[in-house]
């Protein structure tokens, strides 16, 4: 019926139908063999049903195209809008619509086959250089006053990192370095912009980066110069390229990577309240080691304290001092004996004196009694030199028994594993670990050798 009309001629007496129209089409259409088409991937979606739709583009036109969920998951990789790829199909018209589309059964990405080779190559190579050890990534100072940013200075990126560290901290200096991000002579550029701010921005962190994209687009962040750029550089290098799923070299060789730009530039730096919650945590942790810390000393005073060679010493000392209270004692209580005995006297003879010889014998007492008072103040200083003396040589005497004096003058105690004193050789086994006080502090020590004659005696 359809080659009738075709051949008839259509006309306003017998007009087609749409159906029958598209029908046509979608006959001729679906007799074109299995065709090949390169192009850019847009508005792709991927249905619940594990099927996907898209669209393919190039400057002029693009095609509706389709593949379904028993091609799709044969695919290694996840299509994008934005990607260049070559894929194989039918042509097909669906009629309802009357729109005409492309049934994919192949993709493959244009051109990443040899990317990826390359990536994984440079890859390998710098690892098993060292650059990707974590021993050489640096810290991110914990408030930095001068930030660095390498990246498109009109880009999306750009902003939401200036707006961001403003959010978070305003009123810091942050020093841009415009470099193109994609594209011939990127990477060269980037890796200058490293090694400037690194050598003369005097900056205290630097951020490499740009918004997402194609692996072609991210492809100068997968360069050897910008690696080795950042290895080199003596900042901390963060670096924040694409999307959280994509990765570079340079994610891999800067010292923190971060998801997005705005996750740079959230992990540079905190908010106030995170300050001042960083700053309460380390004043409470300064609190508790200071309080550690003082009881640590309190326990050695104790310990040192119950000592047995400082008890000991409290011991002599406490008896000298009473022994010297003793002393002191029996002095003034013998000097106050006497005066009194003198005064008793001498009333006594007051009494026995006559009246008419008062005067003859008060001057004769009043001699006598001057030179008893000299003769008392020379005995009693006397006695008084003598207790000092004898104060003295004890004194001396405690000091010269002192262990610390004698500690002082270059000698040690050593005490075995039980607190004990290590009078001989023989108290001790080689390999035993010993204490040993010198007169100011203490070590602890391990018996390496013993003299041959010890050794011997301890066998017999």
């Amino acid at each position: 019926m359809y080659a009738a009309a075709t051949s008839n001629g259509a006309n306003k007496q017998h007009p087609l139908s749409v159906s029958q129209i598209t029908q046509l089409i979608r006959d001729r259409i679906e007799s074109v063999p299995r065709i090949w088409l390169c192009g850019e991937i847009s508005n792709f979606k991927a249905a619940s049903s594990g099927h996907w739709y898209f669209s393919l583009k190039d400057d002029k036109s693009q095609i509706r195209a389709n593949m379904w969920r028993s091609a799709a998951q044969r695919v290694s990789f996840r299509p994008r809008d934005g990607m260049q790829v070559l894929v194989s199909g039918t042509l097909g018209v669906y009629p309802p619509r009357g729109e005409y589309n492309l049934i994919v059964d192949r993709i493959e990405e244009m051109g990443l086959g040899k990317l990826r080779a390359e990536f994984e190559r440079l890859k390998i190579q710098l690892r098993a250089e060292g650059l990707f050890e974590p021993d050489h990534k640096k810290p991110l100072p914990l408030l930095p006053t001068k930030i660095g940013i390498v990246t498109s200075p009109t880009g999306a990126a750009v902003r939401d990192m200036l707006r961001v560290l403003n959010a978070r901290h305003g009123g810091l200096h942050v020093l841009i370095y415009p470099a193109r991000v994609q594209g011939q002579g990127a990477a060269a550029e980037i890796a200058e912009g490293v090694q400037f701010l690194d050598e003369r921005g005097a900056c205290d962190v630097i951020i490499v980066g740009r918004g997402g994209g194609s692996e072609e687009d991210l492809w100068a962040f997968n360069e050897e110069v910008l690696a080795r750029a950042i290895y080199a550089a003596k900042t901390p290098i963060v670096s924040a390229v694409g999307h959280e799923v994509d990765f570079t070299i340079a994610d891999f060789v800067a010292d923190v990577r971060a998801a997005t730009p705005s996750n740079a530039a959230e992990l540079v730096v905190q908010t106030k309240n995170e300050y001042r919650k960083t700053l309460d945590s380390l004043v409470q942790r300064m609190g508790r080691l200071m309080q550690q810390r003082l009881l640590s000393y309190k326990m050695r005073i104790t310990i040192s304290e119950s000592n047995p060679i400082f008890v000991r010493v409290r011991s002599r000392i406490n008896e000298a001092g009473r022994k010297v209270g003793d002393a002191e004692y029996r002095l003034k209580n013998s000097i106050t004996q006497r005066l009194y005995a003198g005064e008793r006297r001498l009333a006594r003879a007051d009494e026995r004196l006559q009246i008419q010889r008062l005067q003859d014998r008060l001057a004769l007492l009043q001699q006598r009694l001057q030179q008893a008072d000299r003769s008392l103040a020379q005995r009693s200083g006397l006695h008084l030199e003598r207790a000092q003396q004898r104060f003295a040589a004890v004194a001396a005497r405690l000091s010269d028994l002192s262990p610390l004096k004698i500690l002082g003058r270059g000698y040690a105690v050593v005490f075995d594993d039980q607190q004990r004193v290590v009078r001989r050789a023989t108290g001790v086994k080689v390999g035993s670990v010993v204490s040993v006080r010198l007169g100011e502090g203490e070590l602890t020590a391990r018996v390496i050798e013993k003299p041959r004659e010890e050794v011997q005696e301890e066998l017999f």
